[in-house]
């Protein structure tokens, strides 16, 4: 089994700057978008506390892929930007890091994920598939989507995550 580490991250970490690029040509590349403008922008700084989360995945010490989550004003989180280096996909990395970015929602006490993703990465519609996820309508208008997924979070693990967060009532 392969040693993974996930960090916290800022979005302005210079550890993510290779592996962001090369999300963002493997992702939007079919778009038809100013690649480089992306790269330029970097992760959406929405996915910093306390909005959201950024999450760097490191293998053997070494930035291997990341992911983001960002906490919507309702009770329903946001998966975005999940990305797993492509020498490291097959080794169940992106499922870790799923269920890590999911832990984190029901940390925050939210009763589900949901996530946009496009029908040409099958990879990961197969993962968000397998994982739980159910078509949804599009719920955010994003012009780089044609899919929406949404996964309620297991409801006792929920319910115990946030018990353990909020101290007792006296």
């Amino acid at each position: 089994m392969t040693k993974v580490r996930f960090e916290a991250i800022t979005t302005e970490d210079p550890r993510i700057a290779a592996l962001f690029a090369d999300f963002i040509r493997e992702t939007d590349g079919p778009l038809g978008i100013d690649l480089e403008a992306e790269i330029a922008a970097g992760p959406p700084p929405d996915l910093a506390p306390p909005a959201g989360a950024f999450l760097l995945i490191e293998v053997g010490g070494e930035p291997a892929g990341f992911g983001g989550i960002r906490h919507l004003d309702t009770d329903v989180a946001e998966l975005k930007s999940m990305y797993v280096a492509p020498r490291h996909r097959g080794e169940g990395i992106a499922r870790e890091l799923l269920t890590e970015l999911e832990a984190t929602a029901g940390r925050h006490g939210c009763r589900a994920v949901r996530l946009d993703t496009s029908d040409y990465l099958s990879a990961a519609i197969a993962l968000y598939r397998s994982a739980g996820y159910r078509a949804v309508a599009d719920y955010n208008g994003n012009p780089k989507a044609n899919l929406w997924f949404e996964r309620p979070l297991d409801d006792a693990k929920a319910g115990f995550i946030r018990a353990t967060l909020r101290p007792p009532q006296l």
